[in-house]
Parts: C-alpha cells; sequence; structure tokens
C-alpha cells in the first residue's frame, strides 16, 4: 500500500485497514474540524501534527460509534504506513536508513512512546471537544431522507419496509442503505466531509 500523501488519505487508508464503517470514519472528519476551527481562535501552538491528529480522531470516533480497536490496532498499520519498509535493493545500496523504517515490534521502548504519545493527543482532542463524543453526523439522517425521496415510486410497488425480519432475510431483501442509491449516497456524504476536512486544514495553515 502506497505511502499516504496526507492526513486524509492516512485517516482513510487507517479506516479500510482496520474495516471500520463510514459512520466511524465521518465521525472522525468531524473531531478533526472542530479541533482545527478551534485551534483559529486559540493562540496556543498546535501540539499535534497532521497524521497524530487523525489517528486520535479516528480512535475516539470508534469507541463513540461503538466500533472500537486496541491502540495496537491503529498504532501497528499506522507505523507501517507513514514507515514503510525499504526495498531489499535499496538495503543493499544504502548501509544506514531511518531507524523508523524497521518493523515495531510489540513490547519495545518505541512502542511505548508512540503509544504514550497517542493516549495524550486523545486527551487533547477531548478537551477540545468538550468530552462530548456524541456529534450527529450527516449519516444519521440519511435512512429517513431516501425513505421520503423514494416513497413516491415506492408506493407504486411492495412496501417492503412492514416486512418482518425473518421475511427479508428468507427473501435476501437488503435495508435502503444497502441498496445502489443508498451507498452511493453514503459515498457522497463522507466525500463531502472529506472536501470540508482538507478546506478547514489548509485554512489553518
Amino acid at each position: 500500500m502506497p505511502t499516504p500523501k496526507d492526513s486524509i488519505a492516512f485517516a482513510d487508508a487507517m479506516a479500510d485497514v482496520l474495516r471500520l464503517p463510514d459512520d466511524t470514519l465521518a465521525m472522525s472528519y468531524l473531531y478533526t474540524n472542530r479541533y482545527r476551527r478551534f485551534l483559529r481562535s486559540s493562540p496556543t501552538p498546535d501540539p499535534l501534527d497532521q497524521y497524530t491528529l487523525a489517528l486520535a480522531s479516528l480512535s475516539l470516533a470508534s469507541k463513540s460509534t461503538e466500533s472500537p480497536r486496541r491502540l495496537r490496532e491503529f498504532i501497528l498499520p499506522a507505523h507501517r504506513l507513514l514507515h514503510p519498509l525499504p526495498s531489499s535493493e535499496s538495503r543493499e545500496s544504502s548501509h544506514s536508513f531511518d531507524s523508523f523504517s524497521n518493523p515495531l515490534t510489540v513490547p519495545s521502548a518505541k512502542y511505548d512512546t508512540l503509544r504514550a504519545t497517542l493516549v495524550q493527543a486523545e486527551l487533547i482532542l477531548l478537551r477540545v471537544l468538550g468530552f462530548d463524543l456524541r456529534i450527529s453526523i450527516p449519516l444519521s439522517y440519511l435512512p429517513r431522507y431516501l425513505e421520503r425521496a423514494m416513497q413516491d415510486v415506492a408506493e407504486a410497488s411492495e412496501d417492503y419496509e412492514t416486512w418482518g425480519k425473518e421475511e427479508r432475510e428468507e427473501y435476501g431483501m437488503v435495508g435502503q442503505m444497502d441498496t445502489g442509491i443508498g451507498r452511493a449516497c453514503k459515498a457522497k456524504t463522507v466525500q463531502a466531509l472529506v472536501s470540508e476536512t482538507a478546506a478547514v486544514s489548509d485554512f489553518s495553515r
């Protein structure tokens, strides 16, 4: 997997590696946006680099969206993404390379340092968020809007929403958000959050 070009690509890649739902990734973008907006009015320098902020936001979001992962599950792949192992050719041509390019092992002093850094970043982010992690995300409103948008067409067909769980399973019925239009709406919503995060990040630099 190529090295992420920025924190947004990094968060997106981490969400894929950890199999996190779209809700978690969207929530992490909202946390990042709120942190960036806080910095605009704060005279203090930013204590977090963009990748540490992205990882802390994703870690907190995984907890608030009930998709928790252990810190180790964040740190190990994050380190590999940001510090990929050098190729065999580059190793042979150079006797010295960045120590961070070595595989991260557990336990190790380097892992303990990275873990402590991530924990501290989460605490900073929590203070900025006022310890309020339950933020409404656009994805929460999509099912209702989609149901209203499709209501006129649905009236000419079977009302699948009245079917029971067993009947839905028997006929392989999927929910509205798992249909083609539902997935497309989710993708567009997440992309809008990505664009906003990028805009806020560029403004804060």
